[in-house]
């Protein structure tokens, strides 16, 4: 008998997670499609000397959707209790694969009395890479797995990660959540804690241990709209500032980040009260000798919800 290889154990996962959500067909919903299309993007923002509209063909806007299909409630209460959501997702982009969906997700959550419980395998379309997530949690605390993915040495288990939170009888800090994480792929170990501070818990600290790129950073929110985020690079002491605005009930915000060496980039998010979203990418850069180097970069995208 053949040995059930990584490749055999994600075709099954897909395929069983896909037949249990038609076999639960009365309680399912569907979402979508959203379809997002970048209107204007750094490499073509600006028409071209001969007076040619930016916007030429299909292509030039980038065009990406996706559907969701979801069972709602369980889908089978009485044969399988702990079963509490099959999902599946289906995602379109035009630039990578015009002719076929560019990638398939299928998602199952389990819950039981000790804990929960995600196994979700995903298939990559243009680059053939399949990746299996499984992820066990309980209550604010989880250890997450990623099998499969790029893996040139064909390693089963190609990252760990795990996320522990205590917490504290403290007035100072409420709570402490340590995050380990282990890429065998780039062989690279990080670890990241929080802390929070007590009362109403507006300020936490984030020190991130990794190795290339350790940082500190003290998310403050200053009252139910606006958080400011500093952090500092420990290797050179850079620092680099965040903002975001909640400007509405609605879900629309803005997002300032500086970096005083390199450029300012600024996201503007409108959400409509059709469905739709407008994103708005503004980029100015702070560093070059040409009017080249220092023009703004501006990306606008739509999202239709249908």
């Amino acid at each position: 008998m053949r040995r059930p290889t990584l490749s055999r154990i994600y075709h099954w996962s897909i395929a069983a997670i896909l037949l249990a959500a038609v076999g639960a067909a009365p309680r399912f919903e569907v979402n979508g499609p959203v379809v997002t299309l970048t209107l204007k993007e750094p490499s073509s923002a600006s028409d071209d000397a001969n007076g040619r509209p930016w916007i030429t063909d299909v292509s030039s806007v980038r065009p990406k959707a996706t559907w969701s299909v979801r069972t709602n409630p369980s889908p089978f209460p009485r044969l399988l209790p702990t079963l509490k959501q099959l999902r599946a997702n289906v995602g379109y982009e035009y630039h990578r694969l015009r002719q076929a969906p560019s990638w398939i997700e299928a998602t199952a959550r389990f819950s039981t009395r000790e804990g929960d419980l995600v196994i979700q395998p995903s298939y990559d379309v243009p680059s053939r890479r399949q990746t299996l997530l499984v992820q066990a949690s309980r209550g604010a605390s989880y250890i997450l797995a990623k099998f499969g993915g790029s893996t040139p040495s064909r390693r089963l288990v190609s990252a760990l990660k795990g996320s522990f939170l205590l917490n504290l009888p403290y007035a100072s800090i409420s709570a402490v959540r340590l995050t380990p994480a282990w890429d065998f792929v780039k062989r690279d170990l990080a670890c990241t804690i929080e802390a929070v501070t007590g009362g109403p818990s507006r300020t936490k600290a984030v020190l991130s241990l990794d190795y290339y790129n350790p940082t500190l950073t003290v998310v403050h929110a200053l009252d139910e709209r606006n958080t400011i985020a500093p952090e500092i690079n420990l290797y050179n002491a850079k620092i680099i500032y965040q903002w975001d605005l909640l400007l509405g009930p609605s879900g629309s915000s803005l997002r300032t980040k500086v970096d005083p060496v390199t450029a300012i980039h600024v996201t503007w998010t409108d959400v409509s009260a059709s469905g739709g979203t407008w994103v708005t990418d503004v980029r100015l850069p702070l560093e070059g000798s040409t009017v080249a180097a220092l023009a703004a970069d501006v990306r606008i995208r739509r999202q239709f919800r249908f």
